[in-house]
Formats: C-alpha cells, sequence, structure tokens
C-alpha cells in the first residue's frame, strides 16, 4: 500500500503529492521516512472513481486544491483537529459525499461551496459542542433574456442561500437561521424538517426567534414529523416532539398506531406516557 502512496518533503513538512492506488479504502499513514504527514497535495486524489472513503492522520494541516477532485463515488470524510486549510475545488464534484465531520469553524468556506449535493455537516467546536447543519441541495441555469440577448443565473433550492452563510472566518448562524424561511418556500418538507430538527436538537447560536420558527414548523407538520421520527426510531427527534407538546391528540392517537405497528415499543412507550400526562387516559389499547 505504502508504494502506491507517492510522498514528498517541502519546507512545511511531509506531503502526499499522488495516489496510485485502486482501492476504495485508503488509510493515510501517520508518518513517512519518520517525518509526520502535514499535507495532501493538489490533486494528490483527483479522478479517483473507485475512492470511497479516507482516512487522514491526525497530524494533516492542509489539503491543498483540488486534491480530490472528481472522486465521485467518495462517500465517507472525517477532518481531524489539526487542519486549518482545505483548498478550492478540494472536493468538486464529489457528489456522493453527503456527510462530512469537522472540528472548528474557521475552514468551511472551501468545503461547503464545493458542493450542489446536500451535505449535512458535523462539527465539533473547540469546547467540544456539537454543531449539525444541513446544507440542501440546489441546482441552478442560465436563462436568456430578450431583448437585450443577456443570459442570467437562476437558482432553485435554497441551498446556494445557505452556503453564503459560511465565509472565511466561520459561520452566520443568524443568517442561516434566518435562511429557513426560503427552504420552507422551495424545498421537499423532508428537507425542511432535517433543518428544523437538526437546529433544535443541536442549538449552537440559536436566538429565540428562530427556535420559536423551527418549533412552528414542526408543529404545522405534526403529523408528518412524527411519521419520519418513527421510521427512522429517532428518540431523541421523539422527545423533542413531545417535550415542546408540539402533536395535537389525532396525531399522538396516530402516531401511537404506527409505533405498534412498526414494532418500535420504546417510541410506544414515551408516546403513551405524554398521552396519558397531557390528555389522560384513553380507552384505546395496544399491545407492545
Amino acid at each position: 500500500m505504502m508504494e502506491e502512496l507517492i510522498f514528498e518533503q517541502n519546507k512545511r513538512g511531509i506531503v502526499l503529492v499522488k495516489s496510485n492506488s485502486n482501492a476504495p479504502y485508503i488509510t493515510v499513514p501517520d508518518t513517512w521516512q519518520g517525518e509526520p504527514v502535514r499535507e495532501i497535495g493538489r490533486y494528490a486524489f483527483a479522478g479517483q472513481e473507485q475512492l470511497k472513503r479516507v482516512t487522514l492522520p491526525a497530524g494533516i494541516t492542509c489539503i491543498d486544491n483540488h486534491a480530490f477532485f472528481n472522486c465521485c463515488n467518495l462517500e465517507q470524510l472525517r477532518l481531524n483537529n489539526g487542519l486549518h486549510s482545505v483548498g478550492d475545488g478540494a472536493f468538486k464534484n464529489c457528489r456522493s459525499l453527503h456527510h462530512i465531520s469537522v472540528r472548528g469553524l474557521t475552514y468551511l468556506k472551501s468545503i461547503v461551496t464545493d458542493f450542489c449535493n446536500e451535505i449535512t455537516l458535523t462539527i465539533t467546536t473547540a469546547d467540544s459542542q456539537t454543531i449539525v447543519l444541513l446544507f440542501p441541495e440546489y441546482d441552478y441555469a442560465f436563462q436568456e433574456i430578450i431583448p437585450p440577448r443577456e443570459f442570467r443565473s437562476v437558482t432553485y433550492g435554497s441551498g446556494s442561500f445557505y452556503r453564503m452563510c459560511v465565509t472565511r472566518s466561520g459561520i452566520d448562524f443568524i443568517e442561516y437561521d434566518r435562511t429557513f424561511a426560503r427552504a420552507v418556500r422551495e424545498d421537499e418538507p423532508a428537507v425542511v424538517r432535517e433543518i428544523a430538527f437538526n437546529r433544535l436538537l443541536y442549538p449552537y447560536q440559536l436566538r429565540a426567534q428562530y427556535r420559536d420558527a423551527y418549533l412552528a414548523y414542526l408543529h404545522d407538520h405534526a403529523s408528518e414529523a412524527v411519521s419520519a421520527v418513527l421510521n427512522s426510531r429517532n428518540i431523541p427527534r421523539l422527545e423533542l416532539l413531545l417535550r415542546h407538546e408540539i402533536l395535537p391528540q389525532e396525531a399522538l392517537e396516530a402516531a401511537i398506531a404506527q409505533g405498534a405497528e412498526l414494532d418500535f415499543p420504546e417510541g410506544v412507550s414515551l408516546l403513551m406516557n405524554h398521552r396519558l400526562s397531557r390528555f389522560g387516559q384513553s380507552r384505546r389499547r395496544f399491545v407492545l
């Protein structure tokens, strides 16, 4: 494996300059010739369509321009604590990559703006707080205006506007939350729910007015929200719905029936306890 990875040393340290491997899963070693590997060089993995997962060493500080360009089947990526620079187009056209885990808030723009596809970004801050943000998929096209013969770019979906919330210095969380109104108008309900759940469960710098907007959306779409939560067996999301009393009684009864049908006793138990404390005992019975 080592002979398929080509390294060089520059003034900053050891750089992986090229991978000649055809393997779908690659682990970049921590050291080369006794020295720590510090950088992934430009175009190092570019065009490797077989590549699905890369494990990077903890000592990586820089991923250079177009390092993973056109790795169209890359699925998983975890970026470590010491990374402080990601070059332009480093993950351009990595359309199978939907989940990225990072540490820190300062180098995200080059990552997020490379993607038109949906991305869930999990961030661990310096003080060990967790942030989970969804950046929706979007598309764009050019339209000709006659007269005069001019062209303008038109985007479809809120994803490009969410990406504008990421700057080179970090994330503008107020602008991210303000963009939710656009997502409600332009994106699929499942995407909108995901944005709302993520922000409510991981409320980093979440202001009260936007928390209320997320809760109001889930309240207005309570039946769909609880049905999706039960299908995914997501206990934290179910507890959130119940804690904020989002489910009206009719939706609650339907949810208990759905949970029983799905053979999801933990969920049914939470729903029935909530029904008892909020509405009193119902005459309907379900066997767990």
